[in-house]
């Protein structure tokens, strides 16, 4: 109900309250003056017509007199009876009126009922009583003043009610009409109309209403331009890779969804499926710095190859290792010489001046017949194949077999039935002890048949397809325990973000640790901090069930998303690592140690140890150490090796 029909039906209320209060008390005070007359006049008229009939009484011719002067008196009409008895109580003279007002309704003498009183006098000569006169004043007359005197307070209590409901309509108006154009003010801010309201009302007080909701629509309307900036920014960061500047993942999925719809204006092209090939070999012997820079070194000349395409061209970098290169409406001999080209240009990018293949090639070509996953089965096939190839790419409509999402599930569950990985493990160094605090393992995995590693750049994107990676995490758990009843280390063990949003896994996970209660105290499970966001409720149950069994918590990538701080209060973990992006280079970066700083301060005021990750040198390691980052990881300290008992 809206606050005017509030307003005017509650005093609506009031006003007929008072109304008939004030008109009850009218009629009821008007009747008992009206009864008071009525009691007068019969006083007085006995009074007065006993002592003129009272010297008759006595004479038998006399009773007559005194018969004529009551008729005399009785017919003025203003009597209901008046009677005269002797001293035995016999009545010597009666007149009686039965008549009413006809002009005085009968519900209203019913409702508002008058009963004049009887008033008696004796009769006496002043020596010895005569009789008894009774006279009882007529109610018409005293209904009929009452019956006008309402008829005349109804008017204008009726009048006075018009009136004051008018006056109070126009001030409900007047109060209300800012309140409404607030409102609709307001819904105007809600559909992006920043306008302000020229209307000034009556009162201070609503003038402080209009002028708040004027600085309101200004402040709403500021805060809508720099957010719509920055969405925009957001929209653009989320499309794109932070380390190369180059679309993500995320641009090229989109970007292919809208080529194979029915509606694009070209339906054909290929998709070149490009691999690093040297990247884990670099970060394993160089470091993540040097991985980065062949990464940017192989972004650079792609970039720049893209350009010089005449024909529609565009770059992504869709996961750590692997590019993509979308042409449109060209034809495969044009490809195969511009696969030649590039094969030739980014061979000077590989660092570790081997004389092997800085990256694979893999082409496919596709049309809006085809599907996402069938165009990508394709170009992934094709690469696989190019990697035995002298010139390190691959068509593949020369391959006589494709590596469907059926052959990598066949692929990964041979892997898996093996029950085997290497097992890697890299100190997180306490730097003020000089000891490891605990040791981060890393699996790698074989293939059955040839005994060849599996690249994980390969076989994490193929898990993520298959929903696999549950199965693989399981593997690294099972194997981790079993390495530990032999060895007195405390281990970490990463668990995916698809194996925390896995109700079966983390059943799994936890009965496995109720049944090795032992070495729980050893274990360590890092968290990556989007677990925090994507999984919240999940991975706070989670965390808290693996601290009650007496393990402990690292969130890792610690600064990626602000938005975890709310979990990572939750969960109140042992420890988390800095990311990498941020201890990058710090020793010459301040704005990096002035963000760090923060974060430190975030993590010690919830009673958290920080863990600084990707330490490649001597001078990230000391900056780290004046900001007082006790722990430390990274290729400074040690490679990941080979867990002997």
């Amino acid at each position: 109900m809206r606050l005017s029909t509030q307003l005017s039906t509650s005093l609506l209320v009031f006003l007929i309250l008072v109304f008939a209060g004030s008109f009850f008390i009218n009629v009821k005070l008007t009747r008992e003056y009206v009864n008071e007359q009525l009691a007068t006049h019969a006083q007085d008229t006995a009074t007065s017509l006993g002592l003129s009939i009272t010297p008759y009484l006595g004479d038998a011719n006399g009773l007559i007199v005194a018969e004529t002067m009551v008729n005399a008196i009785f017919d003025r009409g203003f009597y209901q009876y008046i009677t005269i008895t002797d001293m035995e109580g016999n009545l010597l003279i009666e007149r009686r009126n039965p008549n009413t007002v006809d002009t005085v309704p009968t519900w209203f003498t019913d409702i508002v009922e008058v009963n004049p009183p009887v008033e008696k006098t004796e009769l006496n000569d002043g020596w010895t009583m005569a009789g008894e006169l009774a006279v009882q004043s007529h109610p018409g007359l005293a209904n009929e003043t009452l019956w006008e005197s309402v008829k005349q307070s109804a008017f204008m209590f009726f009048a006075a009610f018009v009136f004051a409901y008018i006056a109070l309509l126009f001030i409900i108006t007047a109060i209300t009409k800012p309140l409404r154009i607030v409102v609709n003010k307001i819904e105007d801010i809600q559909n992006q109309k920043f306008s302000h309201i020229n209307y000034k009302p009556f009162t201070k007080e609503l003038s402080f209403i209009t002028q708040a909701v004027n600085r309101l629509s200004s402040s709403v309307e500021v805060m809508f331009k720099e957010l719509t900036q920055k969405a925009e920014q957001f929209r653009i960061q989320a499309f794109e890779d932070s380390l190369t500047g180059v679309q993500n993942r995320s641009a090229f999925t989109r970007h292919m969804n809208a080529l194979l719809s029915k509606t694009a204006t070209s339906d054909e092209g290929y998709v070149m499926l490009i691999r690093l090939a040297q990247l884990n070999a670099i970060n394993m012997t160089l470091g993540a710095q040097d991985g980065d820079n062949y990464v940017t070194a192989v972004a650079k000349e792609l970039k720049s190859f893209t350009s010089s395409i005449q024909e529609t061209a565009f770059l992504f970098r869709v996961s750590g290792a692997d590019f993509v290169l979308v042409t449109e409406a060209m034809a495969k001999q044009d490809c195969e010489a511009r696969l030649k080209v590039l094969s030739t240009t980014l061979s000077h990018c590989n660092p570790l001046k081997d004389g092997s293949k800085a990256v694979w090639i893999g082409a496919a070509q596709f049309n809006d017949e085809q599907s996402f996953s069938e165009i990508m089965e394709n170009a992934d096939s094709a690469l696989m194949a190019a990697t035995k190839q002298p010139n390190g790419w691959q068509f593949a409509s020369e391959l006589t077999y494709i590596h469907s999402n059926t052959a990598w599930k066949e692929r990964l569950n041979q892997v898996l039935e093996q029950q085997y990985a290497d097992i890697l493990i890299q100190p997180v160094m306490n730097v003020e002890e000089n000891i490891p605090a605990y040791y981060e393992a890393f699996a790698r995995f074989k293939e059955k048949n040839s005994g060849n590693a599996i690249p994980m750049t390969q076989l994490i994107p193929a898990s993520e397809r298959l929903n696999l990676i549950p199965e693989v995490d399981k593997l690294v758990v099972s194997l981790v325990l079993s390495k530990l009843t032999k060895s007195s280390r405390d281990v970490a063990i990463n668990i995916a973000n698809a194996s925390l949003a896995s109700a079966s896994f983390r059943q799994w996970l936890l009965g496995l640790l109720n049944q090795n209660t032992a070495l729980c105290t050893q274990l360590v499970f890092e968290l990556e901090d989007s677990a925090l966001i994507h999984h919240k409720d999940d991975a706070i149950l989670f965390c808290k069930s693996l601290v009650n069994l007496g393990c402990k918590i690292t969130i890792e990538h610690f600064g990626d998303n602000l938005a975890s701080l709310a979990g990572l209060r939750a969960i109140q973990p042992h420890f988390v690592k800095i990311s990498g992006k941020l201890t990058k280079d710090i020793h010459a970066d301040q704005d990096s140690q002035l963000f760090v700083s923060s974060l430190l301060s975030i993590a010690r005021g919830l009673s958290i140890n920080i863990i600084a990750e990707l330490v490649e040198n001597e001078a990230e390691s000391v900056a780290l150490t004046r900001l007082d980052v006790v722990y430390q990881q990274g290729f400074y300290f040690a490679k990941p090796s080979l867990w002997q008992y």
